[in-house]
């Protein structure tokens, strides 16, 4: 953690949080003086492009002093008051659920966005959730998708009422069958990684904003498509809905995009609402991800 301590007579305090790095940096030995520095330089550069998306916010002490902190986006799917443990029961219809599912896709998709998640998808109500996978988009119950994974998420876009739940439920079954994104999943995952550069925290919000999209316009709009990926599908589900998530493309989003659209983080892309914490579940501990139980559902 870096810290900028000022003079007695600054009325100004500057602190740097410490970024949440992948956990490979603490496997460097950098002790070791059989290891040359020169290879290490460009993986350390490939882990600070690899960190979440940040930015600088300013508060004001009780004592009037300005205190200016650097935020990230957190990897971690509990929110910083603890994880709430839920049932089914708990959940509504167009709630959104992240998971993240063992095996290489899922790995990578963690790598690359530097995130405890990988895979979106909506809940139906009824014991049902839709979803974008590799065969296609498919209406399963969720105890079924519960199977096929250790963490299991949800969140709250606010104010949906019953007719968008509706026309939610209609678009998810108009898509059953459809077949999937995947090369939109490439093009988004290429994304994820060069739009890393646009997120260095020394640079100014609205050029960080510029720079992403123009990425974005360069690397995936080009070459759009009717398919869907998850998190894709999961943004336009509430784009027809009429209760938009972010003004964002669909094919732009990822998984972790919509993660740090909550409350109490720091978004990679400017949500229309925030999303509220519903509850946990499943969770089990990963590089990215602590499950620790601090609340309780009322």
């Amino acid at each position: 953690m870096l810290f900028y301590r000022p003079t007695k007579k600054s009325n100004h305090t500057f602190s740097l949080i410490r970024l949440r790095l992948p956990a490979i940096i603490s496997l460097i030995p950098l002790k070791n003086k059989n290891v040359k520095l020169i290879p290490i330089l460009p993986l350390l550069m490939l882990v600070l492009l690899n960190g979440c998306a940040a930015e600088w916010q300013k508060q004001r002490t009780a004592d009037g002093q300005l205190h200016f902190s650097l935020n990230t986006s957190r990897s971690n799917t509990q929110p910083v008051s603890g994880l709430v443990p839920i049932q089914a029961a708990d959940l509504q219809a167009g709630d959104i659920l992240f998971s993240a599912e063992p095996g290489i896709q899922s790995l990578s998709i963690r790598l690359a966005n530097n995130t405890s998640v990988s895979h979106a998808f909506i809940y139906l109500g009824d014991g049902l959730i839709a979803e974008a996978i590799g065969s296609g988009v498919q209406i399963i119950p969720l105890e079924q998708a519960m199977q096929q994974t250790t963490l299991l998420a949800a969140f709250r876009r606010p104010g949906l009422q019953a007719q968008e739940v509706e026309k939610i439920r209609e678009f998810a079954y108009q898509e059953q069958g459809g077949r999937y994104n995947y090369f939109g999943i490439l093009k988004q995952s290429t994304y994820s990684i060069t739009r890393h550069v646009c997120e260095l925290p020394v640079v100014p919000r609205r050029t960080r904003h510029l720079c992403r999209n123009s990425l974005a316009l360069i690397q995936i709009t080009p070459f759009g498509s009717e398919r869907f990926f998850c998190s894709q599908f999961v943004v336009e589900a509430f784009n027809r809905a009429g209760k938009p998530l972010t003004d964002t493309p669909p094919e732009w989003v990822s998984p972790a995009d919509i993660l740090h659209m909550r409350e109490g983080d720091v978004a990679s892309i400017t949500p229309v609402n925030r999303l509220q914490y519903v509850g946990h579940l499943q969770c089990r501990n990963s590089p990215w991800n602590r499950c620790t139980t601090l609340a309780a559902h009322p």
